[in-house]
């Protein structure tokens, strides 16, 4: 029982993301099996991530308890967090996808980085709420309120330009800027998200600023996401 509520309380919020994208993809829905691959290639590329961060060096001022000053929160931010993160999970949709049968629509490339977003923000709840059973509830509701969400925003970004690279016929350059920008958009939001976070707890004269840009920034987010979920499933005629 001591180790079944903090995983339900980590995998709660992930299945509830899960269910949505899922009822989304209604219309021609994937086969559950290449979803729960998705789901465990994203749990890949966060042991991935883990191993990539082993190689990151420490920005100055950095302890334990985090980072003390605004240019280390932003280096922490971007290059300990957004860029390795975004790109073990592109590389891992990549390998789910390229030879993917049932990649067949707009919408699936979504579905599918969703997914791969889910299994990678999951393991890492895990370790989160693990990390902090004194402090479980309150580290589970926040989560579950804006780093699940913030993971599966980051992934709907990711699979909206991998999509349009995949089924739009453009020049091959244009082709290559929307791979690209499959990694460099998902890594921007990513960063800012944590840039807002840690810069809020690296400086408290910037903490109460931080942290309304931080509410604004998660609701534009998540009407932007919203926006493009719409915007594939007119693109395969729902």
């Amino acid at each position: 029982m001591e180790i079944l509520i903090p995983l339900v309380a980590a995998l709660l919020p992930v299945a509830l993301m899960f269910f949505y994208i899922h009822h989304k993809d209604a219309g021609q829905p994937e086969p559950p099996k290449w979803l729960w691959k998705a789901g465990w290639y994203g749990v890949l590329s966060a042991l991935a991530a883990i191993i990539v961060g082993l190689f990151i060096p420490e920005p100055e001022g950095f302890t334990e308890e985090g980072v003390n000053t605004v240019g280390g929160a932003l280096y922490m931010a971007f290059c300990g967090a957004a860029i390795p993160e975004e790109a073990c999970k592109l590389l891992m949709l990549w390998l789910l996808l390229r030879k993917n049968p049932f990649f067949d629509e707009h919408l699936d490339g979504i579905v599918y980085a969703a997914c791969v977003g889910l299994g990678f923000a999951g393991l890492e709840n895990i370790f989160y709420l693990f990390g902090n059973l004194e402090n479980m509830t309150s580290v589970a509701i926040t989560r579950g309120l804006f780093s699940i969400p913030g993971h599966f925003f980051f992934a709907v970004a990711m699979g909206y330009f991998f999509s349009l690279a995949h089924f739009a016929s453009y020049t091959e350059r244009q082709r290559r800027l929307n791979y690209v920008l499959a990694f460099i958009v998902p890594m921007v939001l990513h960063g800012i998200y944590d840039g807002l976070l840690m810069v809020s707890s690296a400086s408290e004269a910037l903490a109460v600023l931080c942290m309304a840009v931080f509410l604004y920034f998660c609701y534009k987010l998540q009407k932007k996401g919203r926006e493009r979920i719409a915007i594939m499933k007119q693109k395969d005629g729902w």
